[in-house]
């Protein structure tokens, strides 16, 4: 799978493939770690047995290796996410595709001596819900139609039958960047959300990315709906891995400005939707120990 993570991300971390166990000792057997370029092009390649980052970030390489959001990993130094690499790592023929996050959890234990506990701690979080009491929802959160629907169906069926043949899914054209989201997709950015035939779910990691905090979906709605989101990206609680990727990216066309409502507004007054605040135990990651690497 290819990705270029300053289009792509949609929270902190990409979750890892579905598939069988992977031994935890599974490691690139070729590896080459160099410092990066300070304000140059940012992009990621995974594929089956090989990843490559370019002025990657080594704070978005912990997320991923991690599979945790920042609100999540604890003790994670301030240098993590200024400080770049470009890596190059190659696996045996024999590894399967599922295992490139754990074999990039090993490279940053090896080359950057990470050092890591769990915990479970009680901390702030949100739980999202339906903002009116009549349930109505708002102008912006549709059920998605029929066509788009059926779109999916199909799609997932064509999915299934390649994976039965071993082979990658198709993958359909994403379309202009800027424009609204092909039908089962979502665009995620400074001051914009916007999705098409997808569910709550998909939009939780997003908001829980940008109030740095967990969020949970109490909302009730189980079906698939077409949104769109518009905020002052000010208002947000976290930076955002897209604007850590690439700070001088410009919005997306049609993002919200610094006139736009607040995040918690807009939720609101666009989805009728709203943040409540609470407690709960929550997963962490304690980094314990993680140094800058010796340079190949």
């Amino acid at each position: 799978m290819a990705l270029v993570p300053v289009m792509a991300a949609a929270q902190q971390f990409l979750p890892a493939p579905p598939g069988a166990a992977v031994d935890p000792n599974t490691r690139f057997e070729v590896v080459s770690v160099k410092a990066g370029e300070a304000g140059g092009p940012v992009t990621t390649r995974s594929t089956p047995g090989r990843f490559e980052a370019t002025n990657m970030p080594l704070g978005f390489l912990l997320r991923q290796a991690l599979q945790r959001s920042d609100y999540q990993i604890v003790g994670l130094p301030g240098w993590t996410d200024s400080a770049r690499y470009s890596i190059r790592a190659a696996a045996p023929e024999s590894v399967p595709p599922t295992a490139n996050t754990t074999m990039l959890l090993n490279l940053l234990k090896d080359r950057f001596q990470l050092v890591t506990h769990p915990e479970v701690r009680e901390l702030p979080i949100f739980n999202l819900v339906i903002a009116r009491a009549d349930g109505r929802l708002g102008p912006d959160l549709k059920a998605t139609p029929a066509e788009c629907q059926a779109i999916i169906s199909e799609r997932n069926a064509a999915a299934r039958a390649a994976a039965g043949r071993g082979v990658p899914p198709p993958f359909p054209p994403l379309g202009d960047p800027n424009g609204p989201p092909p039908c089962g997709f979502q665009r995620m950015g400074p001051g914009v959300a916007a999705g098409s035939g997808r569910t709550i779910a998909d939009l939780v990691p997003f908001v829980a990315d940008l109030v740095s905090r967990p969020v949970i979906d109490k909302t009730g709605l189980m079906g698939i709906y077409d949104f769109t989101l518009k905020f002052a990206p000010e208002s947000a609680g976290s930076p955002g891995i897209l604007r850590l990727l690439s700070p001088g990216l410009p919005p997306p066309i049609g993002a919200g400005d610094a006139n736009s409502p607040s995040l918690a507004a807009a939720l609101q007054e666009q989805l009728g939707l709203k943040l409540e605040g609470g407690r709960g135990p929550v997963d962490v990651v304690v980094i314990d120990k993680l140094e800058r690497p010796a340079f190949d």
